[in-house]
């Protein structure tokens, strides 16, 4: 009808001219088939300058054939796209971000919570030591000068001071006897313990009934406590620890490579009287 060869279209649409004489004879077998047969039609069509939209859909209606892919519209169809991984993806992050969290807040309080035992074990033994000291310093001077006049009466002849009538004299006091029991008086009240590590262990001591030191002692390294009425020492390997009360040896508290555990009283200083263990 519009005066134009198979040879003008083939040229210019660049389709075999087999495929377009298989299309004028409707010889539908001998096209590729699917898409491509509608493309064949469709360009035919532009070139020609008919509707290319009613001329596919009479071949359509000729042969027979729906398309099998969904067909451009001028806008994405609106699906939703089913993607659960998303959600799983969501609360595993949430679950671990909680779990952090937990961890990092249990560890803050326990490094706070050991902190504050040491700093209170560290006040104990400032306020202890002190009072040791003045407490040994404290020697009684009972011992009267030779050649001093009494208040009562004048000095003898021989450089002792005379008795007032009326007035018993006191008895001599040894100057041994003197300081000896001023000595005695601080090393009855002393109850000290020397804590020294062989090699490297945990350590538990507790003064009366305070943490007075919690943690790790390395080898060499040595601690020193005071106490009114006991210790307790607990640790990972008996066998690490060399402890000293009072200045005395102590057997050693277990067999090494072993966890024990000893309380320590006044009473733990007869066993070592003399130094022996």
């Amino acid at each position: 009808m519009r005066g134009v060869t198979l040879g003008e279209i083939s040229a210019a649409t660049r389709i075999s001219e087999r495929f377009l004489q298989a299309i004028e004879n409707e010889q539908w077998d001998q096209l590729p088939g699917g898409v491509f047969n509608r493309g064949f039609v469709r360009a035919m069509a532009r070139f020609l300058g008919l509707d290319e939209e009613n001329i596919v859909a009479e071949y359509t209606l000729a042969v027979g054939d729906r398309p099998t892919v969904p067909v451009w519209t001028g806008r994405p169809p609106a699906v939703a796209p089913d993607q659960p991984w998303i959600a799983w993806g969501i609360s595993a992050l949430v679950i671990i971000v909680l779990l952090a969290g937990s961890w990092f807040g249990v560890r803050r309080f326990l490094t706070w919570r050991t902190a504050k035992r040491m700093a209170q074990a560290s006040a104990l033994k400032l306020e202890t030591a002190p009072a040791a000291r003045n407490d040994s310093m404290q020697v009684p001077t009972a011992i009267s000068t030779p050649g001093t006049a009494s208040q009562n009466g004048a000095s003898a002849p021989d450089g002792t001071a005379a008795a007032s009538p009326g007035t018993p004299s006191p008895a001599p006091m040894a100057p041994d006897a003197a300081s000896s029991t001023a000595a005695a008086a601080p090393v009855a009240d002393r109850f000290e313990l020397k804590v020294e590590a062989t090699k490297k262990t945990r350590v538990t001591v507790l003064a009366d009934k305070d943490i007075v030191f919690q943690g790790t002692l390395k080898a060499g390294e040595n601690q020193l406590f005071s106490a009114a009425d006991h210790f307790q020492i607990s640790t990972k390997d008996a066998g690490a620890l060399h402890l000293e009360l009072n200045g005395k040896e102590l057997p050693p508290m277990g067999q090494a490579g072993h966890s024990g555990t000893i309380t320590l009283t006044r009473d733990s200083l007869k066993g070592t009287a003399g130094g022996g263990n």
